[in-house]
């Protein structure tokens, strides 16, 4: 998260809840999907699957960040990995997105739809 240098840092994303595992610290090749429309998480992942992407997992989101700062001040990036169980029993995942120029790493809904201006990202299994 550090790398990541960011305005704003959601307080629950933390070591705690979201715990470093092991993997290659370089990025992983990430395709981001776009819609026309709202799409909820379920319709997303399947789209992804037919395409042959993967689920990313919650590191990609931070080696992302810090890889392409530039990419989330364009539109927000939400990556649909298994979802971490938040306060009130809500299902989030992480999103990168910029506010006032700021950088901004949070947390969104996984069982909210997907607003048309997200992207989302998944990772080349090739």
């Amino acid at each position: 998260m550090a790398a990541g240098d960011y305005g704003y840092a959601h307080s629950c994303v933390t070591s705690d809840n979201f715990p470093g595992r092991p993997m290659s610290p370089h990025v992983r090749e990430i395709v981001l999907l776009q819609f026309d429309h709202e799409v909820t998480s379920d319709e997303a992942i399947g789209e992804a699957a037919r395409r042959d992407l993967a689920r990313p997992v919650y590191e990609d989101a931070l080696y992302f960040g810090a890889a392409y700062p530039d990419v989330q001040r364009e539109r927000p990036v939400v990556f649909l990995h298994e979802p971490w169980l938040g306060f009130f029993g809500r299902r989030d995942v992480v999103c990168l997105w910029t506010n006032a120029g700021r950088r901004e790493l949070g947390l969104v809904g996984f069982d909210e739809p997907r607003a048309r201006d997200d992207r989302l990202a998944f990772v080349r299994t090739d």
